[in-house]
């Protein structure tokens, strides 16, 4: 028997929620054809971020997805856009509004634009989050795509180029950058 005349709260062991992140300096130029509708296959996967794991501890847990990219559009970034797709036992689930976009192009977030006077060497950077609810317990995949929407028809894709400007030279005001993509469970 205590001598206090409450309880003595017993210590509780801290339980941290799954973090997972992949992150990448290296530099690649990826290749976007023109978007043309939902079932044409138009998004370009980033393999540098894309295949990030995490596994719920609980079914009601939603999972935060953040996506930071830096780099620049050969041409347009203003119809430049980005979609997640989960990946749970085999089963692909894209993210974006895609079942009610029509022939939009349907995006999970956009580039903000930066401009200078030097087209070539002025980088675009994005920064979402998103929130995910997969009800699993399951390993989940995420991947992130890159889509684009203004190309004209002599020029039927647009280049992406990965952690730099489109003009990679070693010189000031060309810069190199890092992206990261990292997701958390919470609730």
């Amino acid at each position: 028997m205590s001598d206090f005349p409450f309880s003595i709260p017993r210590t509780v062991v801290a339980q941290s929620f799954p973090f997972s992140y992949k992150q990448t300096t290296a530099t690649a130029t990826i290749n976007v054809k023109k978007y043309e509708g939902p079932d044409e296959g138009d998004e370009e996967k980033i393999t540098q971020l894309s295949g990030l794991l995490i596994t719920p501890a609980l079914e009601s847990q939603k999972v935060i997805l953040q996506l930071h990219l830096f780099g620049e559009w050969q041409t347009n970034p203003f119809h430049g856009s980005v979609s997640f797709k989960r990946i749970v036992g085999g089963v692909e689930t894209w993210l974006d509004p895609r079942a009610t976009s029509g022939n939009r192009r349907p995006c999970n977030a956009l580039f903000a634009l930066t401009k200078d006077n030097n087209d070539n060497s002025t980088p675009e950077s994005l920064n979402t989050t998103f929130v995910d609810e997969p009800n699993t317990t399951k390993e989940v995949t995420y991947e992130v795509y890159l889509l684009h929407g203004g190309v004209s028809t002599t020029a039927p894709s647009a280049n992406y180029y990965l952690n730099r400007g489109l003009q990679d030279v070693n010189a000031e005001g060309h810069e190199r950058g890092t992206s990261t993509f990292s997701a958390k469970c919470e609730g």
